[in-house]
Parts: structure tokens; sequence; C-alpha cells
């Protein structure tokens, strides 16, 4: 379909505080116009339905299987059934109405040739962006999908090699992580050098480097060498999640992008304090000014591909957001801090990523579960429009 028009529905632009009855024209893989009586020789009626940009996941891992096995799968897997398992994964966020994903520990190789082949038309799947294996310390965190590095050196080395290789993202972990057993959450993984050496070789590279940070000690070193994003920022201390108002402070005066992860997994959480002090930090780092945008590190244990929209409500829940400003987190706002600006607002000229929902997500999130259908690049896809 070349030239065609969603007709009857409320649309939401992805920046307004509430919806407007208009109709949305597709021309090719970008959105022709946006208003009440628009034409075009195909229509499909969306009738009684809300239209919204399609949604960005800002943290993934296509490779894992989000169950508690997803160690011993991830190992048994050969390349060319993980990457069944990758496209598969990507195809269920796609039916989620999840129309960009930023990917941010795979195998490097496999992570870009997905990438190339869903935008080659090869499968059918959200857009992506790759960082492939993460750098990590010898032993590090997620050392066994192949990034360990030491040393300034070797981090230098391994930025570049990433880069030849094709990624958009360069993911380094700063401190040790939960999925990898005799690492430390609290403890940096590397020291500040290191850091600004993969910042330094990234940014001459045109690359953008994000840091995986739980304890604090490790989101300070991160802050030190300036990266450009922070994964998880979760201040974690013994025994608690810490409010640390220096640190918040400096993040947000930095400009560092903070992608927090909050799931359904964490909405689960048992202790309910140490969610309540997530929240605390999370809601102190909005009030600073800070970038935030929305994931949820799907792919982990407890954590679906497709999750997105409930993860966006604990998010909604523990920081105090209106449901209007969280759906701005998961899509103008993680278009603009992506530097995707070909996406996330719903305008004549941008790519149409669209998706189309019964209910109104901009007064309750619910409603994003309710999928009607999804447009990804002028394509409409799932259900059928027939």
């Amino acid at each position: 379909m070349s030239d065609w028009v969603l007709r009857g529905a409320r649309v939401w632009d992805g920046v307004a505080v509430s919806t407007v009855e208009a109709d949305v024209v597709v021309d090719g893989a970008v959105i022709g116009a946006v208003g009440s009586g628009a034409s075009a020789p195909q229509t499909i009626d969306v009738s009684g339905a809300t239209i919204l940009p399609g949604l960005i996941e800002a943290h993934a891992h296509l490779c894992f299987n989000a169950q508690r096995d997803w160690r011993q799968v991830y190992d048994a897997d050969t390349p060319g059934r993980m990457m069944v398992r990758m496209a598969g994964n990507a195809q269920s966020m796609l039916r989620a109405g999840i129309t960009t994903v930023r990917d941010l520990g795979a195998p490097t190789a496999l992570a870009v040739e997905l990438r190339d082949a869903l935008r080659a038309g090869l499968a059918t799947g959200p857009d992506l962006l790759v960082a492939g294996a993460p750098i990590t310390t010898t032993g590090g965190h997620c050392y066994f999908i192949g990034g360990e590095a030491d040393g300034a050196l070797e981090v230098r080395k391994r930025v570049r090699e990433f880069v030849r290789s094709g990624v958009d993202w360069i993911k380094i972990m700063a401190t040790g992580g939960n999925m990898t057993p005799g690492t430390n959450t609290l403890a940096a993984q590397f020291r500040v050098e290191e850091l600004q050496a993969a910042v330094e070789e990234a940014h001459r590279l045109g690359r953008k480097v994000t840091a995986h940070c739980h304890g604090t000690e490790g989101i300070r070193v991160a802050v030190d060498a300036r990266v450009d994003g922070i994964e998880h920022c979760s201040f974690n201390a013994p025994g608690a999640i810490e409010y640390v108002p220096d640190l918040i402070a400096a993040i947000a005066e930095a400009g560092i992008v903070v992608s927090p992860t909050v799931s359904v997994a964490s909405g689960q959480w048992a202790d309910t304090e140490r969610l309540g002090q997530r929240g605390r930090v999370l809601r102190g780092l909005l009030d600073q000014g800070a970038r935030m945008l929305m994931s949820t590190d799907c792919g982990i244990p407890g954590v679906p591909h497709d999750a997105l929209a409930g993860g966006m409500k604990v998010l909604r829940d523990i920081a105090g957001l209106s449901d209007v400003e969280t759906l701005k987190l998961a899509t103008s706002r993680s278009a603009e801090l992506l530097g995707l600006g070909d996406r996330g607002t719903i305008e004549a000229g941008k790519r149409a990523d669209l998706l189309v929902v019964d209910g109104d997500p901009t007064q309750d999130l619910t409603a994003l579960t309710h999928v009607r259908l999804v447009v990804a690049a002028g394509k409409p896809l799932w259900p059928s429009p027939v």
C-alpha cells in the first residue's frame, strides 16, 4: 500500500496533552498528512480507536528468552538457532506496537546481521539499533557475549572493532550485574580513565556510549567519565537503594541520558520499601531535569519482550508521572534522546511508525495492550487491515 489513510480515530501526536479527532495519511514509508477529511486511494477504518506513534524500547536483549533457564538456552544455541530466536523476539515486540528497539547486548555479528536483514525486508520486525557485545572486564558482567577488555588500550581496541562491525551504540559495563555470578554489582568494574577511553574513541568514530550501572560507585565513575547514557542507574548500596543528591544533580547537569529499565518484574518486587526507594531516585532525577527515556531490559528473566506497556505503568506509578508524561518517554522523548529525529511524533514527513489501539492511552495506559493495528515504516501489519 503506497498511499492510504487511517480514518475515524482520535490521534495523540506524541507531545500534546490529549488526543484530537483526525485522519492520518500514509504516503510510502512516511506520514503524508494529518487532519480531518484527508483523502487517499485506500482507506482503513479505525473508528473509535486511538492512533499514537509507535513505541520505542530503549533497552532490550533479543538473544535472551526472558526465562529462568536463559543461560542454559543461551549457551546451547548455535548461531543459526540464536538468530531465529532473536528474529522471533523482534517480531513479538512489533506485534505489541514496539516499532523501534535498541538492543544493548547480543553477539555483535548476529545483532548487526539481524538489524540489516530487517531493514532489507528479509523478515518482519521493528527497526533495530544495536550495540553488539557489551565491553566488560575479563570475567565481568556478560563476559560470555564476547566483549572482554582490560585497561584503556584494550577498551579503545574493542570500540574500534565494534564500530568496524557496524554497531550503532557502544555499551560498557561500569559495574557488575545480577545475571553474572561472581561479579560485584556495587563496585565499579572500570576506572574513570578506562571509561573515558571508550567515550573518546566512540565519539571520534561517531558513536555514543551508554554504561550499565547498578552500584553508586559505578554511577559516579560513569558520570566523571562523561558517558552519554546510564543504563539502570540503580543507586544500589548494601541492603538499599540510596538517594545521593549531588550525584543526581551531576547526572542532570551533564545531560546524561538515564535509561531506567523499569519493568513488570520491578512491579513484582516483594520489597515494597525498595521499590519506593527506586521511585524516589527516579522522581529526583526528573525533578532535577535529567534526560530520561523508557526502557525495560526485556529478555532478562521475568521481563517478556512484548511487556513494554506493563513497564510503563510501573514507571508511572513509582515515579509519580501522568499517563501522557509516561507515553512521551516511550515515543517523542526516546526518539529525541536516541537521535532519531525521523520518528516519535505523528506529523507530516515523519516515518510512518504507528500504533492503533482501542481506548485512550492518554487516560489509561492499559489501552496500549489492546492493539488493533501496527504500522511499521508505512506497512500496515497486525492484525490484518483487510
